[in-house]
């Protein structure tokens, strides 16, 4: 009787280690690789969420859309019949590039929306880095003019670009530049007239030059700023957050403009914004340029309470450097 008992538990255990083989193998193919992609992109964007609490973990925020996209493509592909993987790909590759996209084709097609109102001032204004060590000098001066704003903020400005400012001044007769040239790479060409030019390198905040407008403007307040970069996040947050306490407490209309080295999705921009009192008006990818697929967000337009934007933002072109400009139509306060 054992026996026979015996007997009937090993077929049971074979007949059940049998179906578990076949389900086994009727499972479609994929089946685990897209788990594992859709593990990578939500373990992303935790990590993303996680530089709140501490900041080194802010670098993953610089990837939210990538991070995003990876988590879409997979759990698409994980419901798909066949063919699970290379469809998680596919889409991943196609979102990727429509990204990298979306700046030519706002650039393109700008959204109108608002127009100026009585008591206001129109102002085109535009941040540029144009890498220090970029060689196309002529390029980068062609693209200033091309790109034709009222004020430019100019970041990276090695020495070999200086020259341009008195080749300019046809155009942007009004020029701020750095009172140390030797530690200080920045920039401001501007069709009105400024006043209060100075500019500041070794402090708490990041290094900055500024400059005002005259009464036509109501003085406004221009800053041209380049934070540090990852892995120096700490530093970068500590930047964000003197600055934006030194900019919070002066009167006034103010612009910030530059190079801030994160993303709209970053602890640094918010903590600026927040804290500083700032609208940013910007999130279109502009690095790398050099690829022609922009990515990353990382230069900014902020803008201080009163100031509306009359279109939407847009980029314009590398001319050598890793980064793309960018630009956007503001109205402007006037007394």
């Amino acid at each position: 009787m054992d026996e026979i008992k015996k007997k009937k538990f090993v077929r049971k255990d074979a007949l059940e280690a049998e179906a578990a083989a076949k389900r086994r193998r009727n499972r479609p193919k994929g089946y685990l690789g897209c788990m594992l992609g859709l593990s990578i992109g939500v373990a992303g964007l935790a990590a993303a969420r996680l530089g709140q609490l501490w900041v080194g973990f802010d670098v993953f925020s610089q990837f939210t859309p990538q991070f995003m996209f990876l988590v879409v493509a997979f759990a698409i592909g994980f419901f798909v019949p066949h063919g699970k993987v290379l469809t998680a790909v596919v889409l991943l590759i196609a979102m990727v590039v429509g990204y990298s996209v979306w700046p030519y084709y706002a650039s393109a097609n700008p959204t109108v929306m608002s127009a100026v109102k009585e008591g206001e001032r129109e102002l085109r204004v535009a941040s540029y880095n144009t890498l220090f060590n970029n060689g196309q000098v002529e390029e980068v001066k062609a693209e200033i003019i091309r790109l034709n704003a009222d004020v430019i903020v100019l970041v990276e400005l090695g020495p070999n670009k200086r020259g341009i400012f008195d080749q300019l001044l046809p155009q942007y007769p009004y020029q701020a530049k750095c009172s140390d040239p030797t530690h200080c790479n920045f920039g401001i060409l501007s069709k009105f007239p400024l006043t209060k030019i100075g500019d500041r390198i070794k402090w708490d905040g990041p290094p900055y030059i500024r400059a005002s407008l005259g009464p036509e403007f109501g003085g406004l307040s221009i800053y041209g700023v380049h934070t540090t970069r990852f892995p120096h996040s700490r530093s970068q947050l500590e930047q964000a957050r003197a600055l934006a306490v030194e900019l919070d407490a002066i009167t006034g209309s103010r612009i910030v403009m530059g190079d801030f080295n994160a993303t709209p999705y970053s602890r640094v921009t918010q903590t600026f914004a927040a804290q500083g009192n700032f609208t940013r008006l910007t999130d279109l990818p502009t690095w790398p340029a050099r690829t022609g697929m922009p990515q990353i967000a990382i230069d900014h337009i902020f803008v201080s309470p009163g100031i509306r934007q009359l279109e939407s933002e847009g980029i314009g072109n590398g001319a050598g450097s890793d980064h793309f400009p960018i630009y956007v139509k503001l109205a402007v306060p006037v007394p």
